[in-house]
């Protein structure tokens, strides 16, 4: 290993990324353990009934669904409200590290990297408000 390379600033934006990427799926999956757990103790069992609507998917896109999710009926029902938490979680993980990564470009004003990161976030952000 190159020590010059260690107090580069790219080895700093790779310590944050991969510490953002570890906590998002650690914290995922605690959400998910916790989730579980919770809604095994409420019902005995895991057995997802398909007409309990709490359980589906709603809203036309990704940030209307999160909008729901903390605002409706799913906050009732703590496990299922933590299981969705730890996949939406999951889901903005990748999210979160590409802003984290746009605004390091942003302050070592590196404009090249500032465009490629804006345009892989304008995508991911397209991507979840469209789906």
């Amino acid at each position: 290993m190159n020590s010059k390379a260690l107090g580069s600033g790219e080895s700093r934006l790779e310590t944050i990324i991969s510490y953002l990427l570890i906590i998002g799926v650690v914290l995922s999956i605690a959400l998910e353990i916790a989730g579980i757990a919770i809604f095994y103790s409420s019902r005995s069992n895991l057995a997802i009934l398909l007409d309990d609507r709490s359980l589906f998917i709603q809203g036309r896109d990704f940030f209307t669904f999160l909008y729901q999710l903390f605002a409706g009926e799913s906050t009732k029902n703590t496990g299922i409200f933590l299981m969705t938490l730890g996949v939406a979680t999951l889901i903005l993980t990748p999210f979160v590290r590409v802003i984290a990564s746009a605004l390091y470009f942003v302050w070592r004003k590196n404009t090249k990297y500032v465009l490629i990161t804006a345009f892989v976030l304008v995508a991911l952000t397209v991507s979840l408000a469209s789906h």
